[in-house]
């Protein structure tokens, strides 16, 4: 817990949540602990929380121009302001500047000040709005029965080949002590806006991002264990030295042992890209990808980038090294990390966990972004960050139009 109470993020994270009556027990033991560190963690959180301040600092916002802010924080330069009645500003910089400009100015503006003061997607959105995605997938038996795990109680679920599955705290689990046969395939399937955590047979833990699947044996008897997988999954794989843990997608395959790694597969991507955690991978283009290069062996912090091929151009496998391997896996931790995106692939994520349709109006230039949020925001308070970069929205029931 003592990096967490050093994280700016994750403290304005807790104090935002804190300020909506959303925090759990948990989240609620980490402020607690960070307030009674030190006499500035608490006169900061009494400022907060005192409704003179908060008024005066809201007050204060609305002279303080946001944009060029915003541009000089993300640039690493002193952010510099008019605001001088944002008393917590000047002693707790860091602070005020995550809480304010990575959750979003007109977010903070929604819990403290009236709608007025909002552009006209904020008018709309309290009309015209999308909530988060959530947990839920879609488990299909051997058979061919199909279960909608986030209408289901918890408790055992179904019996395959021997195999018991189980939920158990929205996490489906499979007890395969008493597998008579490990032919059986299940398969798991999240629809846009819907995201899972799986337990396989193995013990091997496996989440799904949206829009994605996972096809595995009921139980692992042979020389392998072997997955196949769409759309992006993260594995912490269990490790047996003796049966190599194997996972396909329709142009490549890999080879672990005991791993933790992300693969994103996604059909609207350019690339499929594996990004490896810890442990060893192999990656193999299958044949169909019509490869140039030899397979590949990645180590931690390395991301192996498979293009895809087209008409002129055969498919190519490099290695990159990722400084940052947390980025990747922002997902799983539910959070956006936006930092080094381009406009199309920020909307592509949207699209996935909003269920959405993303349609552009003319070509929007496309930005760069940085800075990240927590994916359990409704659509319209992520909207209202990005448009700090100048890119223009508009919510029309399921659709949403960039300009």
């Amino acid at each position: 817990m003592a990096s967490s109470l050093n994280d700016p993020f994750v403290i304005a994270t807790l104090i935002f949540r804190s300020q909506q009556g959303m925090l759990t027990a948990d989240e609620q033991d980490k402020l607690d602990a960070w307030i009674a560190a030190s006499d500035e963690n608490r006169q900061l959180w009494m400022e907060l929380n005192n409704p003179e301040v908060r008024q005066q600092n809201v007050r204060a916002m609305g002279r303080f121009n946001e944009t060029a802010a915003l541009e000089r924080f993300l640039s690493g330069k002193p952010v510099k302001s008019n605001v001088h009645r944002m008393q917590f500003l000047h002693k707790w910089r860091w602070a005020a500047a995550v809480l304010v400009l990575v959750l979003g100015i007109s977010a903070y503006y929604l819990l403290t000040y009236n709608t007025q003061n909002f552009n006209r997607l904020g008018r709309e959105s309290a009309r015209y709005d999308i909530p988060p995605g959530k947990n839920g997938a879609i488990l299909t038996l051997a058979d061919g029965t199909q279960l909608v795990l986030d209408s289901l109680g918890e408790g055992k679920i179904a019996t395959q080949s021997g195999t018991q599955i189980s939920l158990k705290n929205n996490e489906l689990k499979y007890d395969a002590s008493a597998a008579t046969d490990g032919a059986a395939l299940n398969t798991i399937t999240t629809p846009k806006g819907r995201q899972y955590h799986v337990i396989l047979p193995d013990g091997t833990e496996v989440w799904l991002n949206a829009a994605s699947s996972i096809q595995y044996p009921v139980a692992f008897k042979g020389q392998e264990r072997r997955v196949k997988i769409n759309g992006e999954v993260y594995f912490e794989v269990a490790a047996r030295s003796w049966q190599p843990f194997v996972v396909e997608t329709d142009r490549m395959k890999l080879e672990v042992l005991g791993t933790s790694f992300n693969v994103n597969t996604y059909d609207d991507e350019k690339t499929i890209r594996t990004t490896l955690l810890t442990g060893a991978v192999k990656i193999t283009p299958l044949p169909r990808s019509r490869y140039t290069t030899q397979p590949q062996v990645l180590v931690p912090g390395q991301t192996g980038i498979l293009s895809k091929p087209d008409a002129s151009a055969a498919a190519t496998l490099t290695v990159t090294e990722t400084p940052d391997p947390g980025k990747i896996i922002a997902w799983k931790n539910g959070l956006f990390n936006f930092d080094g995106m381009d406009l199309y692939s920020v909307m592509r994520q949207l699209e996935r966990w909003y269920n959405i349709d993303v349609q552009y109006i003319g070509k929007p230039d496309n930005v760069i972004f940085k800075g990240k949020m927590h994916r359990n925001t409704n659509l319209s308070d992520v909207l209202k960050v990005l448009e700090m970069m100048d890119v223009n929205f508009e919510l029309k029931g399921n659709v949403l139009y960039v300009k």
